[in-house]
């Protein structure tokens, strides 16, 4: 059964290979041969066919060629003249030779340089010129009184001791100046140091002092009736003079520690511009809760600011409108931050009106911040 099998799968196996690789086995067909076959005629045919001829033909002699004609010789073309010799060109002219230039001398030794003149700055800010201390006070400074003269309250010259004069004794007239004064009181904490400062301001040159008592001719005929030349200086200050009161309550105030009225800040004013700008400075911080009772309080602050725009000591509150105790130290607290916060290196204000921005108050008011 089985070599029956192997047997038909072999045929048939052999069967599909011989139909898929017989033509692989089979020769290739021979090529074809083409002969080249060339159409005659019959005559051409017949001559080709019939026998060749027994006459020997009779060959002529062949002419002897021609001579060529010799071309005619090319005339020789005629010598070319030698040509001309060009002049030779003149010399140049020898420049001159230039004169030999003057050695120059030798430069003088430079000076010396100066030594360098020593720049001295001013200090930024004067202080203002403290007054000489004077045991009187006045509306108006008089200098110190000549050593000689004697002190009175009228100003007069010596009489002139070689002026003509009557048979009359008169009694001689001295030199006698006001004594000194000045406008403000100085103590001792005042006393001006020995920094040399610039002064604010020149002071007015002295005038001549008055001529109280002139020297009248003397009239002979009413010697009694002539006034003396001045008064002789025996009467003494009263006992209640309201100058040297006042001088004594100023001194003892000063020295207790109380002031009175601070001196009006000198300088030109703050522009509105300025003033302005502090006050964007400190609103640009100043933070306030709507919702809070502090928003109704009105708070009026106080500080002092050194030269550099920075404060200098405490915030302190000066008043306050509106709210409770507990609002009004929440609406104080917004305002001192708001002071100190936007601060930074110094407020910009200009460093010649310190005296007008040293002391500066301001009205936090949620509606409208005014600035003093």
């Amino acid at each position: 059964m089985s070599r029956s099998l192997y047997i038909s799968a072999g045929g048939h196996a052999f069967l599909f290979a011989w139909l898929l690789l017989g033509d692989l086995f089979d020769a290739p067909p021979p090529e074809m041969q083409i002969a080249d076959v060339t159409v005659i005629s019959e005559e051409e045919f017949a001559a080709l066919s019939a026998p060749p001829s027994s006459e020997t033909e009779v060959l002529e002699p062949t002419p002897a060629p021609e001579p060529e004609p010799q071309p005619a010789p090319e005339p020789e073309p005629e010598p070319e003249p030698a040509p001309v010799p060009e002049p030779e060109p003149e010399p140049a002219p020898q420049p001159e030779p230039l004169p030999a230039p003057t050695p120059e001398p030798d430069p003088l030794p430079l000076p010396p340089s100066p030594a360098p003149v020593p720049q001295v700055l001013a200090p930024e800010s004067s202080r203002r010129p403290q007054p000489r201390p004077a045991p009187r006070v006045a509306d108006e400074p008089i200098a110190p009184p000549d050593p000689e003269a004697v002190t009175s309250e009228d100003t007069q010259t010596a009489a002139d001791p070689d002026a003509e004069s009557p048979d009359v004794a008169e009694e001689t007239q001295e030199s006698t100046a006001p004594p000194e004064t000045t406008t403000e009181i100085v103590t001792e904490a005042e006393e001006p140091s020995g920094q040399p400062l610039a002064p604010s301001s020149s002071m007015r040159p002295r005038g001549r002092p008055e001529q109280v008592a002139s020297n009248p001719e003397p009239a002979p005929e009413t010697p009694a009736q002539q006034p003396p030349a001045s008064e002789p200086e025996t009467d003494s200050a009263p006992a209640n003079d309201p100058v040297a009161d006042a001088l004594a309550a100023a001194i003892a105030e000063e020295l207790s520690g109380g002031g009175g009225a601070p001196d009006a800040p000198s300088g030109p004013p703050l522009t509105s511009g300025e003033r302005e700008g502090l006050r964007i400075a400190v609103q640009a911080c100043w933070i306030v809760d709507v919702g809070s009772q502090a928003a109704d309080v009105k708070v009026t602050v106080g500080f002092d600011l050194d030269r550099e725009g920075r404060v200098a000591g405490n915030v302190t509150m000066i008043g306050a409108e509106g709210g409770s105790g507990a609002a009004v130290d929440t609406a104080f607290g917004a305002a001192r931050r708001a002071i100190l916060r936007c601060q930074g290196d110094g407020y910009q204000l200009p460093p010649e009106k310190y005296d007008q921005w040293k002391r500066v108050e301001i009205t936090f008011n949620p509606e409208d911040m005014r600035l003093r």
